[in-house]
This record gives structure tokens, sequence and C-alpha cells, in this order.
């Protein structure tokens, strides 16, 4: 971990490693759904070869975050509210897990074998898929950004916004009119 924190000094910050995970199942899995409409619609075998591969390395991507998930579940305080949430996050992703399985077997299974009526069933496994996904990924984003599991609370000193209100109040220079004399507004 600390050969990391010279590249990634954040990584030091996180209370697990569930973090670093969980966009790898989102995008390559909603990029096999992508790419298998495509390779469907253009009738283009690529397309649809490159579904195959990105929904392989999202399943394996899926098993990963869901056992660093597992692991995370008891890495971070939380109450009864947080835990009913927690669960209901991790069915959903075992949803995720058991359908890409099932999916990925399925295709290696079959290969080029498909039927127009398979394929359709197939594709429309993937889209419960992606339901499950979205959800699991809602439940997940709920923990953080509502409850704040996982995330340490940030210090606001109220000098400092982002709003609709505060861009009529800005000069050219992207400072408050009236305001900011000391260090640089910097991102």
């Amino acid at each position: 971990m600390e050969f990391f924190a010279g590249i990634l000094p954040g990584i030091l910050d996180l209370p697990n490693i569930h973090p670093l995970f969980v966009h790898f199942p989102i995008a390559l899995l909603c990029g096999f759904l992508l790419l298998e409409a495509l390779g469907a619609i253009m009738d283009k075998k690529c397309l649809r070869s490159t579904a195959s591969a990105m929904l392989y390395l999202g399943t394996l991507a899926t098993i990963v975050t869901f056992a660093s998930g597992l692991a995370a579940a008891g890495s971070v305080g939380h109450d009864k509210i947080v835990h009913e949430v927690m669960t209901c996050h991790k069915s959903f992703a075992l949803g995720v897990l058991i359908l890409s399985i099932i999916l990925s077997v399925w295709r290696i299974a079959v290969g080029e074998r498909f039927s127009t009526f398979w394929r359709t069933i197939h594709f429309i496994v993937g889209i419960i898929m992606i339901v499950f996904l979205f959800m699991a990924a809602d439940k997940g984003g709920t923990m953080v950004y509502k409850y704040g599991v996982g995330v340490q609370a940030v210090q606001t000193t109220g000098d400092h916004a982002h709003s609709g209100a505060e861009a009529s109040d800005q000069q050219d220079d992207g400072h408050h009119a009236g305001g900011d004399t000391g260090a640089a507004h910097g991102h």
C-alpha cells in the first residue's frame, strides 16, 4: 500500500479498497450491453466480440468488487438505517454477480451459435443485470452521499461556494467581487 501512496497519496485515506473497484463493473457491463445492442442492430461480429470481452472483464471486475464490498462492510461504522441500505446494496450487487457469471458462462458455452430467440433472451437478462447494477450503485451512493459511510466530514468555512447565486457575484477573475483578499482561488 505504501508503494501506491507515493503515486496515489489519497489511497491512504481510504478505509478499505472497495472504492477503487466500484466503477469498473459499471463501465464494463454497461459497455457490454451497449456494444451487444449495436452489434445486433448493425450486424457487426467485431462489436459482438468486443461486447463479449467487456462482459468477461466486467464479470471479473464484479467478482473483485463484490469481494471487496463484503470486506468493506465490516470496516466502516454504521447504524441500523445504514445497515438496511447496505443489505439492499449487497443484494443487488449479488444479483449483478450471479447474472454476469450466468451470461459469461452461457456466452462461452454457446459461442457464436446463438439463435435470434436465445440472443434476445440473453440480451433481456443483460438488461435485468444492468437494472440491478444501477440499483446497487444507487444504494452505494446513498450510503456515501446521504449517510457519509466511509468518508470523513468536510469542514465548511462558508467563504467558498459554487452556486448559481455566486456566479452573479463574481468578477471575471473568478473571485467574489467584494471578498477574497487572501490566497488565490484554486481548483
